[in-house]
Formats: structure tokens, C-alpha cells, sequence
């Protein structure tokens, strides 16, 4: 962990690559120094269908999610959560200066008693 999931509406893609923003949200979370390499994985799942607000078709959305092991302190989160953000919200400046864009992001933090997970890359990743 971590693994960030990004879901935004279709609209979004006339503004900005999603293959772009994914690759910078990944080098934010690098640069971040609070993450292992092999741990970071960033997703994005595109909403074809979506009701916003006033349902005017110019209403757009990403929304993220950044799923973290517990142990980092909570001053490591807010200082991950805020330079993500910063660096999200850059990149959707064209988006941000329309009245029709929202923006979010949310840090949940996974149990070790609930979580399970066999990862190879760990090792090999480790030991560059």
C-alpha cells in the first residue's frame, strides 16, 4: 500500500490525459518519501454514466481515494493528502477555473488484521 483510486467522469478527458494525471499522481506519491516503491499503485476507473448536481452535461468530477497500511502518523497523512491535492488541483486548473468541476480526495487507512495480500514485487523491488 499505498494505492490510490481515481474515478472521474468521461467529460474530464477533454480537459486532461488520465494517463498523464495518473503518471504525476504516481511521482507525487514517490516524491513523497513516506511510500515504498513497490507498495504505490494508482488507478483510474472512468464513470461513463453519471447524474451531477444540476445534471448540466458540463459537470465534471474526479474523485480519489488513497487506501494506506496503518502505522504512518497522522502529520504524514495530512502532508501526503495536502501535496497530492495541491499537485491534483494544478493539474485541473483548466477544469477548477469553470464552475462546473469537483475535486476530492480522501485518505482511508487499512487495517493489518483485515488485510491480506501475497505481493513478489516487494522482494525483487527491495533489493535494487
Amino acid at each position: 500500500m499505498p494505492h490510490l483510486n481515481i474515478q472521474y467522469s468521461a467529460n474530464v478527458e477533454s480537459a486532461l490525459s488520465m494517463p498523464e494525471y495518473c503518471d504525476a499522481m504516481y511521482q507525487t506519491m514517490l516524491d513523497s518519501g513516506v511510500f515504498p516503491l513497490a507498495g504505490i499503485r494508482v488507478r483510474a476507473f472512468r464513470a461513463d454514466h453519471v447524474v451531477i448536481a444540476d445534471k448540466l452535461e458540463a459537470n465534471a468530477y474526479i474523485d480519489m481515494v488513497l487506501r494506506m497500511g496503518e502505522g504512518r502518523s497522522a502529520e504524514d497523512r495530512e502532508i501526503v493528502g495536502e501535496t497530492i491535492m495541491t499537485r491534483a488541483a494544478d493539474i485541473c486548473s483548466e477544469l477548477m477555473s469553470a464552475p462546473h468541476f469537483a475535486l476530492s480526495l480522501e485518505i482511508v487507512e487499512i487495517s493489518k488484521q483485515f488485510s491480506w495480500k501475497k505481493n513478489t514485487m516487494h522482494a525483487r523491488l527491495s533489493s535494487d
